[in-house]
């Protein structure tokens, strides 16, 4: 019995130890992935509003030359 007890024991600490790495390294990735989406959606915004002013540079100059 004492053996069985000891072996349980053992094996729940390997366990636990393993779910703790396992979830350090999920938070780590989650963590690098949603960087990585930051900076791509901070470059998108960049470039959708570079075009939008882009555009309005353009309505604007068009509107000048008709007045």
């Amino acid at each position: 019995m004492k053996g069985l007890e000891s072996s349980l024991k053992r094996d729940l600490k390997e366990m636990d130890t393993s779910l703790r790495r396992d979830m350090k390294e999920m938070e780590t990735s989650l963590r690098r992935d949603n960087k990585e989406m930051e900076l791509r959606l901070k470059h998108d915004l960049t470039l959708r509003l570079g075009a939008m002013m882009a555009a309005t540079v353009a309505i604007i100059a068009a509107l000048v030359k008709l007045l």
